[in-house]
């Protein structure tokens, strides 16, 4: 059971905009300690500027972050300990070799260096990559890119990761990897937070999730009660909740004046 008081992410009414377009706008959001929590949403709802935003790639407009307790603006550096990231595009040094790169991130991330070969040697074996090791990345396909960049997230052990569209790309081996690597964390109290379209992973693979549209948090829970916010029927999919709930908020968004009472419904705290 968790004995933890303190949520290892805490979002409060935050904002965040480009060139005057408001991506997020007010958005709350929590998640616990040991949880797979999954963020959905359509395109342009604000899941990756609100992912940047945790990470440190953008500053918010105003609100308040905090991850395992630490308030991100005021500890810009020491909460990046705790955190792996993979985004949703990775870019790698296609110059570097796969053992080189990785080597390289893991120095970075204060891995004890008696511990990087082993690390190393077990993301590679874990995800097929030993014989492509001393490859340069340049000659990987899409895949064995992601493959790597998660490797890279994953390498220091963080507490909380982050994954942006992780599963994108690679096989169906390399997804039962990642899959079961994310429910190991869970045996130590680490928890993850997984943004993606691919909604029959999320609802086998997490235990909560979040729906935002608008920038905003329309409702966040577990199956059995966005099936009961939706109110669609005791058996229905995950799809057929998301696609409920978004094209309300479409419909109301457009009706302003009530607009406000209707997040205001969706925004209660568990």
């Amino acid at each position: 059971m968790n004995t933890y008081s303190v949520p290892m992410l805490e979002i409060l009414n935050l904002w965040k905009s480009y060139n005057g377009n408001q991506a997020v706008r007010g958005l709350d959001l929590e998640i616990e300690r040991g949880e797979i929590f999954g963020l959905l949403g359509p395109n342009g709802a604000g899941k990756t500027t609100t992912l940047k935003v945790m990470v440190g790639l953008l500053k918010m407009d105003k609100g308040v972050v905090k991850i395992d307790g630490l308030d991100i603006s005021e500890e810009p550096y020491e909460y990046k300990r705790r955190i792996g990231y993979l985004p949703e595009n990775p870019t790698l040094p296609e110059y570097l070799t796969a053992e080189e790169f990785l080597g390289y991130v893991a120095k970075i991330r204060d891995v004890p260096l008696n511990e990087i070969e082993d690390s190393t040697d077990y993301y590679f074996k874990l995800f097929d990559l030993e014989r492509r090791r001393k490859d340069l990345i340049v000659s990987f396909s899409r895949g064995m890119k992601q493959k790597l960049a998660i490797s890279a997230a994953l390498i220091h052990g963080p507490d909380f990761l982050i994954l942006d569209e992780p599963l994108v790309g690679i096989d169906p081996t390399g997804q039962h990897h990642v899959k079961n690597i994310l429910k190991e964390m869970l045996k130590e109290d680490r928890s993850v937070l997984v943004s993606t379209h691919m909604l029959d992973t999320v609802e086998r693979l997490c235990d909560r999730v979040s729906i935002i549209h608008y920038g905003r948090n329309v409702v966040s829970g577990d199956l059995e009660k966005l099936r009961s916010i939706s109110k669609t029927e005791k058996d229905s999919t995950l799809e057929e909740i998301f696609l409920k709930l978004t094209q309300e908020t479409e419909e109301v968004f457009d009706e302003r004046p009530k607009q406000r009472r209707f997040f205001g419904l969706f925004r209660k705290r568990r």
